[in-house]
Protein backbone atom coordinates (compact mmCIF):
# COMPACT_ATOMS: atom_id res chain seq x y z
CA UNK A 1 0.00 0.00 0.00
CA UNK A 2 2.70 2.51 0.99
CA UNK A 3 4.78 1.65 -2.07
CA UNK A 4 1.90 2.56 -4.38
CA UNK A 5 1.41 5.91 -2.59
CA UNK A 6 5.14 6.70 -2.91
CA UNK A 7 5.36 6.15 -6.65
CA UNK A 8 5.74 9.25 -8.76
CA UNK A 9 7.23 12.70 -8.44
CA UNK A 10 7.35 14.88 -5.35
CA UNK A 11 8.18 18.59 -5.07
CA UNK A 12 10.00 19.96 -2.04
CA UNK A 13 7.98 22.22 0.24
CA UNK A 14 10.49 22.65 3.08
CA UNK A 15 13.92 21.43 4.13
CA UNK A 16 15.05 22.03 7.70
CA UNK A 17 16.95 20.49 10.60
CA UNK A 18 15.18 20.38 13.97
CA UNK A 19 16.76 20.01 17.42
CA UNK A 20 15.16 18.05 20.27
CA UNK A 21 13.88 21.31 21.78
CA UNK A 22 12.20 22.25 18.48
CA UNK A 23 14.71 24.85 17.30
CA UNK A 24 14.67 24.79 13.50
CA UNK A 25 17.42 25.81 11.10
CA UNK A 26 17.58 25.77 7.29
CA UNK A 27 20.92 24.22 6.23
CA UNK A 28 20.84 25.51 2.65
CA UNK A 29 18.41 28.37 3.24
CA UNK A 30 14.66 28.73 2.98
CA UNK A 31 14.65 29.30 -0.77
CA UNK A 32 15.01 25.70 -1.94
CA UNK A 33 13.55 23.65 -4.74
CA UNK A 34 13.62 19.91 -5.04
CA UNK A 35 12.35 16.95 -6.96
CA UNK A 36 12.10 13.43 -5.56
CA UNK A 37 11.13 10.50 -7.76
CA UNK A 38 10.19 6.94 -6.82
CA UNK A 39 9.71 4.65 -9.83
CA UNK A 40 7.86 1.32 -9.89
CA UNK A 41 11.07 -0.47 -10.94
CA UNK A 42 12.70 0.35 -7.57
CA UNK A 43 14.78 3.31 -8.74
CA UNK A 44 14.75 6.68 -6.95
CA UNK A 45 16.32 10.07 -7.53
CA UNK A 46 16.56 13.17 -5.34
CA UNK A 47 17.59 16.70 -6.35
CA UNK A 48 17.57 19.59 -3.86
CA UNK A 49 19.07 23.02 -4.36
CA UNK A 50 19.08 26.56 -3.08
CA UNK A 51 17.55 29.02 -5.53
CA UNK A 52 19.98 31.64 -4.20
CA UNK A 53 23.16 30.08 -5.61
CA UNK A 54 25.04 32.70 -7.65
CA UNK A 55 26.01 32.06 -11.25
CA UNK A 56 29.64 31.40 -12.11
CA UNK A 57 31.46 34.23 -13.89
CA UNK A 58 32.57 31.83 -16.65
CA UNK A 59 29.69 29.99 -18.38
CA UNK A 60 31.79 26.77 -18.43
CA UNK A 61 31.27 25.02 -15.07
CA UNK A 62 34.75 23.49 -15.30
CA UNK A 63 36.28 26.95 -14.99
CA UNK A 64 34.62 27.96 -11.72
CA UNK A 65 36.73 29.59 -9.05
CA UNK A 66 37.24 27.74 -5.76
CA UNK A 67 34.73 30.04 -4.05
CA UNK A 68 32.14 29.53 -6.81
CA UNK A 69 32.53 25.76 -6.63
CA UNK A 70 32.23 25.70 -2.82
CA UNK A 71 29.11 27.89 -2.93
CA UNK A 72 27.52 25.73 -5.63
CA UNK A 73 28.35 22.46 -3.84
CA UNK A 74 27.15 23.65 -0.42
CA UNK A 75 23.79 24.69 -1.89
CA UNK A 76 22.94 21.44 -3.66
CA UNK A 77 22.26 17.79 -2.83
CA UNK A 78 21.65 15.09 -5.40
CA UNK A 79 21.74 11.33 -5.56
CA UNK A 80 20.08 8.34 -7.17
CA UNK A 81 19.90 4.60 -6.73
CA UNK A 82 17.56 1.81 -5.71
CA UNK A 83 15.15 1.99 -2.82
CA UNK A 84 13.23 -0.37 -0.54
CA UNK A 85 10.30 0.38 1.75
CA UNK A 86 10.07 -1.14 5.24
CA UNK A 87 6.43 -0.51 6.14
CA UNK A 88 6.49 -2.20 9.56
CA UNK A 89 9.21 0.18 10.85
CA UNK A 90 8.17 3.14 8.64
CA UNK A 91 11.45 3.75 6.89
CA UNK A 92 12.84 3.75 3.37
CA UNK A 93 16.36 2.74 2.42
CA UNK A 94 17.97 4.63 -0.45
CA UNK A 95 20.78 2.45 -1.82
CA UNK A 96 22.93 5.22 -3.31
CA UNK A 97 24.59 4.44 -6.63
CA UNK A 98 25.83 7.97 -7.40
CA UNK A 99 25.79 11.25 -5.50
CA UNK A 100 27.15 14.78 -5.69
CA UNK A 101 28.53 13.99 -2.20
CA UNK A 102 31.05 11.19 -2.92
CA UNK A 103 30.85 9.77 0.62
CA UNK A 104 27.28 8.59 -0.03
CA UNK A 105 28.20 6.48 -3.09
CA UNK A 106 27.67 2.77 -2.36
CA UNK A 107 26.00 3.51 1.00
CA UNK A 108 22.51 2.92 2.28
CA UNK A 109 20.73 6.08 3.44
CA UNK A 110 17.82 5.53 5.85
CA UNK A 111 14.84 7.90 5.79
CA UNK A 112 11.96 7.59 8.26
CA UNK A 113 8.70 8.52 6.58
CA UNK A 114 5.27 9.90 7.35
CA UNK A 115 2.84 9.65 4.46
CA UNK A 116 -0.57 11.31 4.38
CA UNK A 117 -2.43 11.54 1.09
CA UNK A 118 -0.30 13.83 -1.11
CA UNK A 119 2.23 14.83 1.59
CA UNK A 120 5.43 12.98 2.45
CA UNK A 121 7.75 13.81 5.35
CA UNK A 122 11.20 12.24 5.31
CA UNK A 123 13.46 12.40 8.36
CA UNK A 124 17.11 11.41 8.48
CA UNK A 125 19.07 10.19 11.48
CA UNK A 126 20.05 13.19 13.64
CA UNK A 127 23.39 14.79 12.78
CA UNK A 128 25.42 17.57 14.35
CA UNK A 129 25.06 21.12 13.07
CA UNK A 130 27.59 23.34 14.86
CA UNK A 131 27.63 20.95 17.82
CA UNK A 132 23.85 20.59 18.15
CA UNK A 133 22.12 17.34 17.17
CA UNK A 134 19.32 18.02 14.71
CA UNK A 135 17.04 15.84 12.61
CA UNK A 136 17.10 16.73 8.90
CA UNK A 137 13.45 16.93 7.87
CA UNK A 138 12.08 17.28 4.35
CA UNK A 139 8.44 17.96 3.50
CA UNK A 140 7.36 16.90 0.00
CA UNK A 141 4.09 17.33 -1.91
CA UNK A 142 3.00 14.90 -4.64
CA UNK A 143 3.01 16.36 -8.14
Amino acid sequence: MVLKQLLGHWTLIKMSAISEDGDEIFPIGQNVRGLLTYAANGIMSAQIGSTMRPNFIDPDYRNGSSDEIIEAFNGYISYFGKYSVHEERKFIIHDVEMSLFPNWVSTKVKRYYELDMDMLILKATPISYDGILRTPTLVWKKL
